[in-house]
């Protein structure tokens, strides 16, 4: 039996915090797959806090774009994924996976994508782009050795990995569900 205690500290020094380090883990540890998402969440964005802190003032200023995007990291990987969570009936676990990095964003549902920016007031543009959070974290840790990325895996075998309860997985399915007003 594996020691979760093991598993984070041995995730913690990591020479690189990169979504493919995170994916490896979360595919060797499933059981862990909440701690392992709350922590790499935490340690990335700790990292781009930082970055943004020493930016000069000019530079902070956003435009409406940048915001709505924004918006929507904040609302999956940010301090709003609990509320997300919450009113959707999905895990935050399950909420913060839905990276470009981590599911391959061509293979996601366009009513899911939909749905998500009518919820959180944004374009769709603004979801797809705010999705792809993982690769600008990436840059923004700054490597000189270029990550080996795994592939993003397919929305589908990512519902199937995920261990969805049956109450998580009805609402899921009507997050899911088209009905037409798209």
């Amino acid at each position: 039996m594996t020691n979760r205690e093991d598993v984070l500290s041995d995730f913690t020094i990591e020479p690189e915090m990169s979504p493919a380090v995170l994916k490896t883990y979360l595919k060797k540890y499933p059981e862990f797959a909440d701690e392992l998402l709350d922590l790499f969440h935490e340690m990335t964005m700790s990292d781009m806090e930082a970055v943004e802190a020493s930016l000069p003032l000019e530079t902070k200023a956003m435009t409406t774009s940048v915001l709505r995007v924004q918006k929507v990291e904040q609302a999956l990987y940010g301090a709003n994924v609990r509320e997300l969570s919450k009113s959707l009936g999905l895990p935050r676990s399950f909420l913060m996976g839905l990276q470009a990095s981590v599911v391959h964003i061509g293979s996601m549902p366009i009513s899911l994508l939909n749905k998500l920016a009518k919820l959180l007031d944004v374009r769709l543009q603004d979801v797809i782009s705010g999705m792809q959070i993982g690769d600008q974290q990436a840059v923004a840790m700054k490597s000189d050795v270029k990550p080996e990325g795994q592939p993003a895996i397919e929305f589908e075998d990512y519902v199937n990995q995920a261990g969805l309860t049956e109450e998580e997985q009805r609402a899921l399915q009507e997050l899911l569900a088209d009905d037409g007003s798209d």
